[in-house]
């Protein structure tokens, strides 16, 4: 199992540095420059754009910029400011070195410390999520394969084929509309409310000072991303757990469990549920991270003040720094899934030696 493990992380390391190459030379592929959208004042000389623009470094060669951002440029001239004060990249820049630049919109903030004052809230809103779809997933696909061929299965099948189909924003917007606009005024007509929206349509928690208060607090503003969010976790790991509990029926220790005479609630939740939730632990860790990577589009439709509504503003503005951060961990964060999802199958399994 060590050996394994060791054997995992080390190749890891050039896989990672590959997924660092192809991600910022599609970067540098799509179309925008950061020096139009920084300089948008038409007031901004040209040579004040091309002085930014060489400070900024997004004006050399793709694999000039590539190695700057790898390993620094001490080996680089120093350029000017707009200031026209000696301003020098090398001195600690370099991901190598655990640096990952300056943002070019947050001028001054180290992408770093961006993503770690928004990880809290994405790390939050993918819990609830991973949580509220793996339980009702993994009960749903318990009983549709109970009552395998009956109306439960046959509904579950199109939940299942509408979960997967119906793309997340909008999905997101439906419920946007329905909540915020639709169903209040329908309760308005019956004397029912004041026609405000019953859930709250964005946002982590009220604007206040101090921050958000406890989680228990506004538990109200995760009900709506969180729902939308988990329609595809449901809808995938139910046909999955469904799947695997009906390749467990005609086992032996399943047909020794009815010979004993054993109730069937104890023989599907017990021996049954058991064994047939192993195969999936493998999906448990890149599940996770999978979520926290597609938490773009849902943190942007509620404005979640996540990782991903990060990543959306930084996609904009163009912002390198901030996107090639982004890119670094997510690519970490899911070699270590996987790496923790094979441990854990090993850990659960007996069987299972590497």
């Amino acid at each position: 199992m060590h050996q394994y493990i060791i054997r995992r992380s080390l190749q890891a390391i050039p896989t990672l540095f590959g997924i660092t190459v192809i991600v910022y030379f599609l970067m540098l592929l799509t179309p925008g420059d950061p020096v139009a959208l920084l300089a948008f004042d038409p007031k901004f000389r040209q040579d004040e754009r091309d002085r930014l623009a060489a400070q900024l470094g997004v004006n050399d060669p793709f694999y000039v910029q590539y190695l700057r951002w790898l390993i620094g440029d001490d080996w680089m001239m120093v350029d000017t400011n707009l200031d026209g004060e000696v301003d020098s990249w090398g001195d600690n820049y370099g991901i190598l070195r655990g640096d990952f630049g300056t943002s070019f919109k947050f001028r001054g903030s180290n992408p770093l410390n961006l993503i770690a004052e928004r990880l809290g809230a994405t790390i939050e809103l993918n819990l609830f999520v991973l949580m509220f779809g793996l339980t009702s997933g993994l009960v749903i696909g318990v009983l549709a394969a109970v009552y395998r061929g009956r109306i439960f299965d046959r509904f579950t099948r199109i939940f299942a084929v509408l979960g997967v189909s119906i793309p997340v924003f909008f999905l997101g917007l439906l419920a946007i509309i329905y909540f915020g606009i639709e169903l209040p005024r329908f309760l308005e007509g019956f004397g029912i409310g004041n026609g405000r929206p019953i859930l709250p349509m964005g946002g982590r928690c009220p604007p206040v000072r101090g921050g958000c208060p406890p989680i228990y607090e506004r538990l109200h503003y995760l009900i709506l991303p969180v729902l939308v969010s988990a329609l595809g976790v449901i809808a995938g790991w139910s046909r999955f757990m469904r799947a695997s509990m009906l390749d467990t029926i005609n086992s032996d220790y399943m047909r020794t469990a009815r010979s004993k005479g054993l109730s069937s609630r104890s023989i599907w939740f017990r021996h049954g549920f058991r064994n047939a939730i192993l195969p999936l632990t493998v999906f448990l860790g890149p599940a996770f991270v999978s979520l926290i990577g597609g938490s773009v589009i849902i943190e942007r439709i509620f404005t979640w003040p996540g990782i991903g509504l990060l990543l959306f503003d930084a996609l904009l503005s163009r912002d390198h720094p901030v996107i090639m951060a982004s890119g670094v961990i997510a690519s970490v964060l899911t070699i270590v899934g996987y790496l923790l999802s094979d441990m854990l199958y090993a850990f659960l399994d007996p069987r299972v030696r590497y």
